[in-house]
């Protein structure tokens, strides 16, 4: 036995403590084996350091992992935004013009905004000539399936569709809010490859977008590399969606009641 419980026999035989002669005695005699306490194992150096090595790279990754996600996070563009400011370079004048200002001289209203599902991005855009009658025309991009998506990574606008479906579309739109008795054959072809050389513009030059909260910047790029346009968008949300999309249909409906009228007019 060891010597806990030569101790513990001790006392319940004789009711007290053992004498240091008694337990010297006893030990002498092999009653009881001396317990001697394992001596702690120490931690070699280079285990230290391994464990040390990976405690650090998995605080890195967590702290990559959390900017990634953040990264991400704030690149979504989701949602609906309206053009609230827009400027173009003027390879005549050879400088910046705020296309929203040159509107507002020319007594034109127009409105852009965009719907932005699952990283798709749709344009809807119409404008509304004041001094002509409340001329109003939408864009070929309102007609057009998504053209771009939003790619998160390198907070760009990627095109999203072929030529052959741009040209169904636009071919599409053309016959529906250009053709009418007035038009020749030769100026829908015209308009037809006008179209054409545009998305081929498109395809060589690049959208990126950076979003800033509640606002999204969008710059466009040419072939060059060369920065032409850039769009300033408000996020909407609610009932501010909801007048976007009615202003939009008006206007739509509108167009297609002048071209109804036009078409209906006898030569």
């Amino acid at each position: 036995m060891n010597q806990n419980e030569w101790l513990n026999q001790f006392r319940s035989v004789n009711g007290r403590e053992p004498s240091q002669e008694e337990l010297q005695a006893a030990f002498q005699r092999g009653e009881f084996s001396q317990t001697v306490p394992a001596a702690k194992r120490k931690m070699k150096t280079s285990t230290i350091v391994i464990i040390s090595v990976i405690s650090v790279l998995a605080a890195l990754l967590l702290i990559a992992g959390g900017g990634t996600v953040y990264y991400y996070v704030s690149g979504n563009a989701d949602g609906v935004w309206e053009n609230t400011y827009s400027y173009y370079y003027s390879s005549k004048k050879h400088r910046w013009v705020s296309a929203t200002r040159e509107n507002k001289q020319n007594n034109f209203e127009d409105e852009t905004f965009l719907d932005i599902k699952k990283n798709s991005v749709k344009t809807y855009s119409y404008y509304v000539a004041k001094n002509s009658e409340d001329f109003t025309s939408t864009s070929s991009y309102s007609h057009i399936r998504s053209m771009y998506k939003t790619n998160i990574w390198q907070r760009k606008f990627d095109l999203s569709i072929t030529q052959a479906e741009y040209m169904k579309d636009i071919r599409k739109y053309i016959n529906n809010f250009f053709k009418t008795q007035y038009t020749s054959d030769q100026d829908l072809k015209e308009l037809q490859d006008n179209y054409k050389k545009t998305y081929k513009e498109i395809k060589k030059g690049k959208v990126t977008y950076q979003r800033k909260g509640k606002q999204l910047i969008v710059k466009t790029y040419n072939k060059k590399g060369r920065l032409i346009e850039q769009d300033i968008y408000i996020k909407r949300t609610g009932k501010a969606v909801t007048k976007l999309y009615h202003n939009y249909r008006k206007a739509e409906k509108a167009e297609r009641a002048r071209l109804d009228k036009l078409n209906a007019m006898s030569y």
